[in-house]
């Protein structure tokens, strides 16, 4: 979601048991099974708030997904399905959503279009300073939602076609009046429709929810395990991913999520269930200010020849990932195929003769693989004669960086977690106003794309296919983006539970344990 804001957590070491560093028991001895009902799941890091329009980080999305539904979700294998509504219909310009019956708030009160509205108008409100409410309704846009009985229409200012899948975000989890009445309580206590209820939290360390009864209205997915629901979900953060396959060997984390290999012991063991699933693409862009070498299309171009994707892949994702030839996967509505040609080849000798003694300034975030792909990037701008240095910090000090205006970068991996499946979110990072004013990180200067772009976001799908097409293309024609590859998270299930991911997250309404564990 976002640009990954996955801020840095607080250190579990000197607190658990299992102690971070290297493997424990890799026998295959199966972790012990639940036995009281209370899952354990990792966040990335503290969660900021409770309050959905708050939303900014993957733990905010994982903790939120627990306590609010939203009106439509996206299954496991990206399509579209019903959440609080079960039917809705859409233009550019509108969506109306009809409410599913019998769904309550976590105080009782039933849930009807007035609710939705008004907790809609809320996020929409400039005065809430939602961060991601531009992937709801577009960028520099506003929005109205009204209500007839058991629906509820979005009406915008200006066409966005992504409108009814940026209803799947946490940032668009119905909050209940409880919540829009008085919103200081939504830092600690949750108002929402969600299979869980905010319970209590160790600020920056765990925070606990507990199952509602009664609850029947969670997505239906495919192959849904048997089982019971949670009675309890702890959601416990642990940032060093080895620590958390420790915790996992010894039954006091039943479902960690990894980007490293830290996985791999329990490719043996029994008992566990893994699911591998992307959750975020990864690009390299450059900073087109001027002044900077990479202003240059020909400084842009050598650099993507220096860089061979198939090696970086393997660094990021230690090879779990697939390279992408556009600014997301191929499962991605309005897909081209076409731009695969468009990519520039890994060509040592061609770069060396373009940045010879250049000099170069590499930035990016330690998520993936503590950082290690910048260092190769550098090492190959290097390898190719350029005076190339890397500057690798944790992922909240990243984004500030790029975000801030500060410029003082030259190429960075951008690493996006793309919770709509689109690539109307991730475009929006390459056209209009530069950081600090807009989210054009690299000061991208491509009419041609910008156009496409703008045109894609308020055209029918067929319009929004071919404009989109138009707008990736420009882009890898002059150079503006180097698409890598996807990172996947593997998720793991031990101790009798299971669970659907989506866009490499566990579903919290989905997670059941096994009847004969508790």
């Amino acid at each position: 979601m976002g640009h990954r804001a996955v801020v840095a957590s607080v250190s579990v070491c000197a607190a658990l048991v299992a102690g971070c560093g290297g493997a424990s028991d890799s026998s295959g001895k199966a972790p012990p099974n639940v036995t009281n009902g209370v899952v354990s799941m990792t966040l990335d890091g503290p969660v900021s708030s409770y309050d959905p329009t708050q939303a900014s980080t993957f733990q905010d999305a994982v903790a939120l997904a627990a306590l609010y539904d939203t009106l439509v979700h996206f299954d496991p294998s990206g399509k579209l399905v019903p959440g609080l509504s079960d039917t809705w219909k859409s233009t550019p310009k509108t969506a109306t959503f009809h409410l599913r019956s019998g769904v309550t708030c976590s105080d009782g009160t039933s849930l009807t279009g007035a609710v939705v509205a008004a907790s809609l108008n809320r996020l929409f409100d400039p005065a809430t300073k939602a961060p991601l409410v531009r992937q709801a309704i577009g960028p520099g846009n506003s929005a109205k939602a009204t209500s007839t009985g058991d629906s509820v229409t979005i009406t915008l200012a200006k066409p966005w076609s992504d409108l009814v899948p940026g209803m799947t975000g946490p940032y668009a989890g119905i909050v209940c009046p409880s919540g829009t009445k008085n919103p200081s309580s939504l830092r600690t206590t949750s108002a929402g429709t969600g299979a869980f209820v905010s319970d209590s939290q160790v600020t920056g360390s765990s925070y606990t929810v507990t199952r509602r009864s009664g609850y029947t209205w969670g997505p239906a997915y495919a192959g849904q395990a048997a089982g019971e629901p949670p009675k309890k979900l702890v959601l416990k953060v642990v940032d060093d991913e080895n620590t958390r396959a420790n915790l996992t060997s010894t039954g006091e984390l039943q479902i960690p999520s990894f980007t490293s290999n830290a996985w791999d012991r329990f490719r043996s063991t029994g008992g566990i269930t893994v699911r591998t699933a992307p959750q975020s693409d990864t690009m390299v862009v450059f900073n087109e200010t001027a002044g900077h070498p990479t202003a240059d299309r020909n400084v842009r171009l050598a650099i993507a020849q220096a860089l061979d994707r198939s090696v970086l892949n393997k660094v990021q994702s230690y090879g779990s990932g697939e390279l992408i030839s556009s600014l997301g996967r191929s499962s991605y509505e309005c897909f081209d195929a076409g731009s695969n040609a468009l990519v520039p080849e890994h060509d040592a000798a061609a770069a060396a003769g373009a940045l010879k003694g250049v000099k170069l300034q590499v930035i990016g975030t330690n998520i993936l693989a503590g950082g290690a792909a910048n260092d190769q990037i550098m090492a190959a701008l290097q390898a190719a004669g350029a005076a190339a240095t890397v500057r690798t910090t944790d992922n909240q000090a990243w984004v500030s960086d790029l975000f801030s205006g500060k410029n003082d970068w030259d190429v960075t991996i951008f690493v996006y977690g793309n919770r709509l499946s689109s690539f109307l979110p991730v475009g929006q990072f390459f056209v209009h106003d530069a950081p600090p004013k807009g989210l054009n990180l690299g000061a991208t200067r491509n009419p041609a794309a910008e156009q496409a772009y703008d045109q894609a976001a308020s055209g029918s799908p067929e319009e929004k296919c071919a404009a989109l097409k138009t707008f990736q293309q420009s882009l890898l024609r002059n150079v503006d983006v180097l698409p890598l590859a996807t990172a996947p998270v593997h998720v793991v299930f031990a101790g009798g539970t299971s669970g659907s991911v989506v866009n490499g997250f566990a579903v919290p309404a989905s997670i059941r344990v096994g009847k004969a564990n508790g």
